[in-house]
């Protein structure tokens, strides 16, 4: 009896853990008098909707009720107007709220929010008023605005600093994950570790908290492990047949890994390259392992046969969030090329020091 007995006391623990953040979120709007509104409660990336309620708007009012797993979570409104369709993404705090949903004017017509002055919307006023700082700076032309990466880094800084100065607003947590996976290297991952540390320690100590820290120190335990002059990390992954392959196999031998998916354009427009110099080499000794980081099967077998790729092709079958190789390989971005001599050491690193590969024929030259 002990078993179940526990089991079930874990369950109420966690039901309660969840349940004691709920949200009511009262929305005033005439305009959308008689029509659906859809509220998305988002995931920490603001990207996939982890749950949708919908009502229709009634005397010139929606209510919506609710439970969420953490004291602020990003929401988004969607609804129709004038035929078209709008939506209004914000961070939405645990508590009862009342907001005012209005249409913009004019040639805009954006879906104005007005009535929530909670800290999280106060921070984020301030982040998008960083961001328009720098933006506005460039001119508006036919293409857009071209913007400078610099700039993009510029803000990154300034981001960590807004999380600093609200060490203890669960908003500054959610805009500290944002920001953390924003950009991909080492100085940006130690600067969000250093911005981590300023945190209040529930915060920091949270489950979001941990796992923004975790990246972090993965992120650099696998970039220092894949340096040139580095021995490469042994690993064992499934090729294209379902066999085992394991890259031990290997030892004695040069060879380049690619880290590619199917979804990828630029790797797409890499490949061509990768083909000739591996058609080049070959006869040198140079093996490739192609790295397909992608679930969908089916798709990468038809690539490897319509681009005739007749290198070894090999697949966790995650997608690349899921993906566990590349991250021991300090690769959070993809297309990557590592180079690996007879001896087992790194050689050359697209990611650490040549995107475009301009360098990758010379290194195999010398590696060779």
């Amino acid at each position: 009896m002990r078993v179940p007995l526990l089991i079930m006391l874990m369950s109420l623990l966690v039901g309660t853990s969840y349940a004691q953040y709920t949200y009511i979120l009262n929305i005033k709007s005439q305009e959308l008098e008689g029509k659906k509104i859809k509220l998305y409660l988002l995931d920490n990336a603001g990207h996939q909707a982890l749950k949708i309620d919908s009502s229709v708007c009634k005397n010139g009012m929606v209510r919506f009720k609710g439970a969420m797993s953490q004291p602020v979570h990003f929401v988004e409104l969607g609804f129709k107007n004038k035929g078209k369709s709008a939506s209004l993404k914000f961070p939405l705090d645990s508590g009862e709220h009342s907001i005012r949903l209005e249409m913009g004017k004019g040639s805009n017509e954006q879906p104005i929010l007005s009535g929530l002055e909670t800290n999280s919307m106060k921070i984020r006023a301030e982040s998008e008023q960083l961001w328009h700082a720098l933006y506005y700076k460039y001119p508006l032309t036919a293409n857009g605005r071209t913007i400078p990466k610099a700039i993009f880094l510029e803000d990154l800084k300034n981001q960590l600093q807004l999380v600093s100065n609200h060490p203890k607003d669960f908003y500054s947590l959610l805009l500290l994950y944002q920001t953390s996976a924003s950009e991909v290297s080492l100085s940006h991952a130690n600067a969000v570790l250093e911005t981590w540390a300023k945190l209040d320690t529930k915060l920091g100590e949270s489950p979001l908290g941990l796992s923004i820290y975790k990246r972090q120190k993965n992120f650099i335990k696998g970039y220092l492990a894949a340096q040139v002059g580095k021995d490469i990390i042994n690993f064992t992954v499934s090729d294209i047949d379902g066999n085992t392959f394991d890259s031990q196999s290997l030892s004695g031998q040069n060879y380049l890994i690619v880290l590619s998916a199917t979804w990828c354009l630029p790797c797409q427009k890499q490949l061509p390259f990768l083909k000739t110099l591996y058609e080049k080499y070959k006869a040198s000794g140079l093996k490739v392992v192609y790295f397909n980081n992608d679930d969908d099967v089916v798709r990468w077998k038809e690539h490897v046969k319509k681009n005739e790729l007749t290198w070894i092709n090999v697949s966790e079958r995650l997608k690349f969030s899921n993906s566990k190789i590349p991250k021991s390989l300090g690769v959070y971005a993809v297309p990557t090329c590592i180079l690996v001599d007879a001896k087992g050491k790194i050689t050359y690193n697209s990611d650490q020091e040549d995107t475009g590969l301009d360098k990758l024929e010379a290194a195999i030259k010398q590696t060779i």
